[in-house]
């Protein structure tokens, strides 16, 4: 079996500070949100700062918990990868 290595896909401009501003505004930690995502808090702090883009069911949750209204949901869904984490060399596959 080949293994493959997507290419990163780098998060659109502005999601990370609107992600930062979302969870102040809602009163949360990072790891409350994390908690509550099912995800870990330094994940958490690497889409505030713009490092990674949320998967689809990610996305979804965080609006959830965030309680984002329209335009914050609609930049997050924008983001989403579909695949996120799946073809990662260093991560174990569960068949």
């Amino acid at each position: 079996m080949q293994m493959v290595i997507r290419e990163r896909r780098t998060p659109p401009a502005g999601l990370g500070s609107a992600l930062r501003q979302a969870r102040v505004e809602a009163g949360l930690s990072q790891g409350a949100v994390a908690a509550a995502v099912g995800v870990r808090p330094d994940y958490v702090s690497k889409l505030e700062r713009g490092e990674r883009c949320p998967s689809v069911r990610v996305a979804e949750l965080l609006a959830s918990a965030l309680k984002l209204e329209a335009p914050g949901a609609a930049l997050l869904s924008a983001a989403a990868v579909d695949d996120a984490g799946r073809s990662h060399p260093w991560r174990s596959r569960r068949d």
